[in-house]
């Protein structure tokens, strides 16, 4: 792979992450595209190094809150550690997806017919996701409707299914606001993220490092951070006003495209 391969996955990276199109699937299809002499787990590890990047952007934009999570058990603040407690159980099942699966779906769902159905699939999703109504606030979700937005999130470690189209449909679902929705799925990724890509790094270690050079990894990464700054700023203000049912008028042609033709 080289750099300037790896400052474009980057740029897609951090674009196709928050907005709800599957970071996963574009990045499989490019690297597909290109013929990149690696193995399946060997992209993977790659494109967890990208999403290192976005999780960088993800605490800085959302710090302020983290820390008050953090003080929520220090200050008896009970709105705060609710919210903490639902992000935990909401965490839960990725967690063990993450372990039992990951691989097997690195092999298994990266080839472009399986991911333009998914992609199809997360643009119902999105459309469904827009037809519930407000019922719940996120401080107060019960903690079974936040395990319910967890299994969400397990099943975008599918390529084509987009972790923020699915959980922000899923959040949608048990009530929240479209607002409401965004930033409890963007923060139960942060440690979804940092878990993937603190194992990709303690893995490159025991089997003598990752397959690509560091210059490559590097540029990946920064690239991916910055863009998905630009990523979380715009929809965080897309979704105060706008249906996230509009990015399926990309997601379905996408996908039929990539099924058939």
């Amino acid at each position: 792979m080289t750099s300037i391969q790896a400052l474009i996955l980057g740029i897609i990276q951090g674009f196709t992450e928050f907005l709800p199109i599957s970071s996963s699937g574009h990045l499989a299809l490019l690297e597909e595209f290109w013929k990149i002499p690696l193995t399946a787990q060997a992209l993977q590890d790659f494109d967890v190094i990208l999403h290192a990047g976005t999780l960088v952007a993800l605490i800085s934009i959302y710090f302020q809150t983290w820390i008050k999570l953090i003080r929520s058990f220090a200050k008896s603040d009970s709105e705060y550690r609710s919210l903490l407690t639902a992000l935990i159980v909401a965490t839960i099942p990725a967690v063990l997806a993450g372990v039992m699966v990951q691989g097997l779906l690195a092999d298994a769902f990266r080839s472009p017919h399986t991911i333009g159905f998914f992609l199809i699939v997360t643009g119902i999703i999105l459309v469904i996701g827009e037809r519930f109504s407000v019922k719940e606030h996120a401080m107060q979700l019960p903690r079974y409707r936040a395990l319910f937005v967890g299994c969400a999130q397990a099943c975008a470690l599918i390529p084509g299914i987009s972790r923020s189209g699915i959980t922000i449909s899923a959040g949608r679902a048990v009530g929240l606001s479209r607002k409401e929705a965004l930033d409890f799925s963007f923060l139960m990724a942060a440690p979804i993220i940092g878990g993937a890509t603190l194992l990709t790094f303690i893995d490159g270690f025991n089997w003598g490092g990752l397959a690509l050079a560091p210059s490559v990894l590097f540029v990946g990464f920064i690239s991916a951070f910055f863009v998905s700054l630009i990523a979380i700023i715009f929809l965080r203000r897309w979704v105060v006003s706008r249906s996230l049912a509009w990015f399926a008028i990309y997601l379905i042609p996408a996908g039929m495209f990539l099924m058939f033709f």
